[in-house]
């Protein structure tokens, strides 16, 4: 039987089979994508491609043909959408005979919480309980790859800026996340109908953060607390959708409640290491820029 992961030509999918591979071989893996046309070299890894649509129930179906565990990754888009298109994937998992779903959800998923696409996962992990599925749920905290969005402003200003005040987030590195997912999906017996909070190794502040790109780059950076309305305008012009915008201030809102500052032991347990830390991640893709 097949393992499967989804939305593999996107940033988190394609990470997650780079780390399948080395625990399992390319003929013991498929992946589903809406666009094949794109994934040649995958295919030239001997890794199976299907054409898979989360919009289309029939066509998962196919696509989770043969598949014992899938790794389901989240989509994007707005709430409606994403929670329909979740609970196909789900509802064509199980049609499929599929016997273990793991599912990339977010960390403290909430339909209440200020961060509005907290209560997709929240959503969607009720569906898959409720499924009768074997599952591994992995709460995703933040990745720290988005923290490099703010660099160049940072660089021309001398202020890496953000609705932020002084709040800690447990960032966490997405390459360290899709290497758990990996981990999981090669020994799902391991990890069944366990769910895992997988943060980094400390609630980071974003005055900390701009310390350190000041530190590896030799600069002066300070750290800029933006009211919410500007901060919302600035992802506005630069043409996020409204769901997004909504979405990403709110996230700083949540953080200043405190919902992101928990520290979980599971990354490391997974891992059998400590997760790469912030500044280890700022360092190394700073340097390659």
């Amino acid at each position: 039987m097949k393992k499967l992961i989804t939305g593999v030509t996107g940033n988190f999918g394609a990470l997650a089979l780079d780390h399948a591979l080395t625990r399992l071989a390319a003929s013991d893996i498929a992946v589903s994508t809406r666009h094949p046309e794109k994934a040649d070299a995958i295919a030239a890894k001997g890794v199976e491609v299907r054409k898979g649509d989360f919009d289309d129930q029939a066509l998962m179906e196919q696509a989770f043909a043969g598949i014992d565990t899938a790794l389901i990754v989240s989509a994007e888009a707005d709430n409606e959408t994403r929670i329909r298109q979740h609970r196909n994937a789900i509802t064509a998992a199980k049609n499929a005979g599929v016997k273990h779903v793991i599912y990339t959800s977010v960390i403290d998923p909430r339909a209440d919480s200020a961060f509005t696409y907290s209560a997709i996962h929240a959503d969607t992990e009720q569906f898959i309980a409720q499924s009768g599925l074997n599952y591994t749920i992995l709460r995703n905290s933040f990745y720290a790859d988005l923290l490099l969005g703010g660099v160049p402003h940072a660089m021309e200003t001398g202020q890496y800026a953000a609705p932020a005040a002084d709040a800690g987030i447990t960032y966490i590195s997405r390459s360290n996340l899709a290497e758990i997912a990996a981990i999981v999906l090669a020994n799902p017996e391991n990890h069944v109908n366990k769910t895992y909070d997988l943060t980094g190794t400390k609630a980071i502040t974003h005055a900390e953060i701009a310390a350190i790109i000041g530190k590896v780059t030799g600069k002066d950076i300070s750290f800029a607390d933006l009211p919410d309305e500007v901060y919302q305008g600035i992802l506005r012009n630069v043409g996020l959708p409204e769901h997004a915008v909504i979405a990403i201030s709110g996230l700083y809102v949540a953080a200043k409640n405190g919902d992101y500052d928990d520290v979980s032991a599971d990354a490391a347990n997974i891992l059998g290491r400590q997760p790469q830390t912030v500044e280890a991640f700022l360092t190394d893709a700073l340097a390659q820029k």
